[in-house]
């Protein structure tokens, strides 16, 4: 029977670590490549000079993810303001439009509105119906060719946003068209009222497909439910 001493004892733990280093020598960019491997490391604060330890690389990485997370908190603070800023206007918007007395009254809240707290450049308001009595909006009969038009472009209840061609802008503002770049159209859907509030902006990037339309749709519904009650024998 033999015994083995522990210098000739198989030594899998040091050609393991060895094998590592061979490893990282043929392969010098490894831990560049994974970076959660190098911030786990546990290594001595020693380097030669005019080289990077790997503890000073550890504090660049860690301070490249502060200045990341930092930048997302900072992006997370700008959007809880901007939606206090949102609310804070909706809120105040709304209070203008139940002070109107009648339909006028709150086509002047709504436009002055829309202009002053959600930077509108132009804002058109297109009511739909055969028997509306609307003073100072177009109104279109139902089978008129404009209206089948318009609700052929903007079905449904979703407001749609984007940048139109110019056919469509001009079938929506007239001759208020001329350089407006983006739209929202809002659908008004409370019977017997129907019709669109289009917001049109200069900026091309102020409304584009890919915003929500979550306020908008709530800004919609807000609208339609005053201006029903101002139509003449409606208010209750």
């Amino acid at each position: 029977m033999s015994s083995q001493t522990p210098e000739s004892a198989p030594t899998g733990a040091t050609l393991d670590e060895q094998q590592v280093l061979d490893y990282l020598r043929a392969h010098p960019d490894l831990l560049r490549r994974h970076q959660d491997v190098l911030a786990a490391l546990d290594v001595p604060h020693q380097s030669g000079e005019g080289a990077v330890s790997l503890i000073e690389y550890q504090v660049a990485i860690l301070r490249e993810e502060a200045r990341e997370l930092s930048q997302r908190l900072d992006h997370l603070l700008y959007i809880a303001r901007d939606n206090d800023r949102v609310a804070e206007q909706l809120h105040r918007f709304t209070l203008e439009l139940l002070a109107a007395d009648d339909l006028e009254g709150a086509l002047v809240a709504l436009r002055d509105g829309l202009r002053q707290d959600f930077r509108a450049d132009v804002v058109q308001v297109l009511l739909i119906g055969n028997d509306l009595a609307a003073a100072g909006v177009p109104v279109l009969a139902a089978d008129d060719p404009e209206a089948l038009q318009l609700e052929e472009h903007f079905p449904g209840s979703t407001p749609v946003l984007g940048h139109f061609d110019v056919d469509r802008f001009g079938l929506i503002f007239g001759d208020q068209a001329e350089g407006l770049a983006s739209v929202a159209v809002i659908p008004l859907d409370e019977p017997p009222l129907r019709g669109f509030i289009a917001i049109g902006s200069r900026d091309p990037e102020r409304y584009h497909d890919e915003q929500g339309t979550i306020f908008l749709g709530q800004l919609g519904a807000l609208v339609a439910r005053v201006l029903r009650r101002a139509l003449p024998g409606e208010r209750a």
